[in-house]
């Protein structure tokens, strides 16, 4: 079949170098600024192209004055290509892990609860036996758009609150717990002190609440709707754990902590768990990776601690007012 021979006589000529430049052009919108990060001559990138193009019978680009700009033939070659050096790269690191399992790389997305808390855990309990395995950690906000680092390879995994929604065909989650939210405030707070709060004695205090829009906002809002109560007018609103610490620390803010921050976090002794009962049911976090796609040793070492550390949290209530 002809289609058969173009597949044949293509995989010959095509080499890695000509799919490395058409990633580049594509993700620097100009054949001189990819000539520029590849070391060549803008004629080597022009050339290298305009023989592709000839050899696949399609044009991959769009050339202006102005820029490079991918055609559908050329992102449908720039999808597959991201997957096959991706390939290629994991293929590398498990030649690698097979000669010393205690090697490799791991590159996680995170949202901001997961850096503070069970990451930490997790990471320090694999150096012991994995003390050459290299974990880049990334902080991500929830966002519809969040899972295409997947997608392009920059993750592995993200590890966080499972969205309600449910997901892509294309990604596979697994949950590791089901994590219930608390009320908390500093050790300083006159809160603190008390040993039987109600959630609306708490509507006129300041609260640090998280970002709308994103999954944690939404959970911590059920809690108030749950309570027939209205979302608190908070002074603060943001996604920075350390700033939570911060100003929780004064004493005079109150907010809502999820139960692995409170489990492993260092700064969990600086807060109190206040006695309010949360109303709303436990969130599954878990981790999200891209189905089909071959997951390397050290990313299966990873999820393995992490499995191992979320029996200490998995079924478990919030924790209780200390």
């Amino acid at each position: 079949m002809p289609s058969s021979n173009l597949m044949i006589r293509t995989g010959r000529r095509i080499k890695l170098r000509d799919l490395h430049i058409v990633l580049t052009v594509a993700e620097r919108g100009s054949l001189i600024k990819a000539a520029q990060e590849l070391a060549v001559s803008p004629p080597v990138v022009s050339k290298a192209l305009s023989d592709l193009e000839a050899e696949l019978g399609v044009r991959l680009f769009d050339r202006d004055r102005h820029g490079a700009t991918l055609t559908a033939y050329g992102r449908a070659l720039v999808r597959r290509s991201i997957a096959a050096f991706d390939e290629l790269r994991q293929g590398v690191s498990e030649i690698e892990t097979l000669t010393d399992p205690a090697v490799g790389e791991v590159r996680i997305g995170a949202f901001a609860a997961m850096m503070a808390g069970l990451l930490p855990a997790v990471i320090g309990g694999m150096r012991a036996n994995y003390p050459r395995l290299t974990v880049q950690v990334t902080q991500v906000l929830t966002s519809p758009t969040v899972y295409d680092s997947l997608r392009d390879r920059s993750f592995d995994l993200i590890v966080g609150r499972l969205p309600t929604r449910p997901l892509d065909r294309d990604l596979i989650s697994e949950e590791l717990f089901a994590e219930p939210v608390s009320i908390v405030a500093g050790l300083s707070s006159p809160w603190a002190k008390r040993r039987k709060i109600a959630l609306p004695d708490l509507i006129g205090e300041p609260w640090i609440l998280p970002q709308r829009g994103t999954e944690v906002g939404s959970i911590v809002r059920g809690i108030f709707l749950a309570d027939s109560l209205p979302e608190p007018a908070a002074p603060v609103i943001c996604s920075s754990i350390e700033i939570y610490w911060g100003l929780l620390a004064t004493g005079r803010f109150v907010a809502a902590l999820p139960s692995s921050l409170l489990k492993f976090a260092t700064q969990r002794d600086t807060i109190k768990v206040l006695p309010v009962a949360v109303k709303t049911r436990p969130a599954p976090v878990g981790v999200v990776t891209l189905r089909n796609r071959t997951l390397s040793p050290g990313v299966r070492v990873f999820i393995d601690h992490a499995r191992e550390l979320s029996q200490q949290l998995r079924s478990s209530r919030a924790p209780r007012p200390r």
